[in-house]
């Protein structure tokens, strides 16, 4: 039976098309009730992300502003993207309300100059920006998902790049079973089925710096058997019960949970 929550009646949508995806995928495994208020009813954040993340948000802006330019100029330098990079940089700032009086925008320039200069990357043919994936799962129920920047390495090879904004850096050994990575480089295949090898990269522009892996068709193939298994978990799901834990604290959703 549906259950209500304050106002809302907790159901599962009887027809329509359900996106899945390594969001919804890792909200549902925190908490059932947090992946229904953002993937099942869609309501609307009720709280700011931390600052921390808003910046996280502007570099990314700023990269793909450059990474387009660089699709679209094949022969020019990365570095000639720089100017539209900074200016993406700075709407995005502006949009996301970010401060202007702690030197945070500035750092954040830098970290957009700096690895548009060092091009960590090795930059090649640009295959996408914010590349989609779209795949079925079973009538109804559809993966999706956007990668950072997808590069074309050789005839063979293509690589899927993750932009992140941390000092802390993975190593590789990490990167081998990541769900993200693997999903993307399933979704590539797909995609892409002459190309047999998929490389996936996570970039770091505090940096600059970049760890790659090679990923099997075996990690591929498990993580989307895993996106598998929580979607039909969560399609399956009636009561979506509330699961507290420190997630709680960067919840959207918290002033309208019992738990908050």
């Amino acid at each position: 039976m549906p259950r209500r929550d304050g106002e809302v009646t907790m159901t599962t949508p009887s027809s329509g098309t359900w996106w899945h995806s390594v969001s919804s995928t890792r909200a549902y495994e925190q908490c059932p009730r947090r992946y229904w208020y953002g993937h099942v009813a869609k309501l609307p954040a009720e709280r700011h992300v931390p600052p921390a993340w808003r910046i996280g948000s502007a570099v990314h802006a700023g990269l793909e502003a450059a990474y387009r330019h660089r699709g679209t100029h094949p022969d020019a330098p990365l570095l000639d993207g720089l100017p539209a990079a900074l200016d993406a940089l700075r709407s995005a700032w502006a949009r996301l309300e970010l401060p202007h009086d702690d030197g945070s925008a500035e750092r954040a320039a830098a970290w957009v100059t700096r690895s548009l200069q060092r091009d960590v990357l090795a930059t090649s043919t640009v295959l996408g920006v914010e590349q989609p994936f779209r795949d079925e799962l079973s009538p109804g129920h559809r993966i999706i998902g956007y990668a950072d920047l997808l590069l074309d390495r050789d005839e063979r090879t293509s690589e899927v790049v993750d932009h992140k904004v941390t000092r802390r850096r993975a190593a590789p050994d990490e990167l081998i079973d990541d769900l993200q990575l693997n999903l993307y480089g399933a979704l590539v295949r797909r995609q892409w089925p002459d190309r047999d090898r998929v490389r996936a990269t996570l970039h770091y522009p505090v940096a600059p710096a970049a760890v790659t892996v090679t990923l099997t068709e075996d990690t591929m193939a498990a993580a989307r058997d895993h996106l598998t298994t929580v979607a039909r978990r969560a399609a399956a799901d009636t009561t979506f019960e509330v699961v507290p834990g420190r997630h709680c604290d960067h919840c959207p959703w918290r002033p309208r949970c019992p738990a908050g």
